[in-house]
């Protein structure tokens, strides 16, 4: 241990995270579980490890699993995605539709398509998820997206 009672080694859970997000990213689309598997196994990555690292990597945003997964390990191991790809939303856009929504607080889902289209956000729907998971805005069961509490405190001047 350090000198503040931490420890010196980091995370493995972390690095072996930041190899799979590398991999997609080189890979730069959806790709098939089976195939990253075999790419994980090269590089020393077991299967266990694997799901587990991509599970985490689904529930934390930073990766869509946009097929779902499928259960073969009885419950004994973390489920097993069909696809997998990085989480894709070009931090212009995700820019472009945090600032309507701090000027329009509630609007419906057509409506932000549309204006955000004709301001040159090339993908909405990634976008909009962005600034749904970054806590900026929610989405309600009426198809209305709403601007969170966050929006008081982000506001540009």
């Amino acid at each position: 241990m350090g000198s503040n009672g931490s420890r010196d080694c980091t995370d493995p859970f972390s690095e072996i995270a930041g190899q799979i997000i590398e991999r997609l990213d080189e890979i730069g689309t959806v790709v098939d579980y089976e195939e990253l598997e075999r790419w994980a196994e090269s590089e020393g990555i077991g299967k266990y490890t694997l799901r587990m690292v991509l599970c985490e990597l689904v529930e934390q945003g930073a990766a869509v699993a946009p097929e779902g997964f499928c259960e073969d390990g009885g419950g004994f191991e973390p489920p097993r995605p069909k696809k997998i790809g990085l989480r894709k939303a070009d931090p212009r856009d995700v820019e472009r539709v945090r600032a309507y929504l701090s000027e329009y607080w509630s609007v419906g889902l057509l409506r932000l398509f549309d204006d955000m289209a004709r301001a040159g956000v090339k993908n909405v729907n990634e976008a909009l998820k962005e600034v749904i998971r970054l806590g900026y805005a929610e989405l309600s069961r009426i198809g209305v997206v709403n601007a969170s509490q966050l929006r008081a405190s982000n506001k540009k001047a």
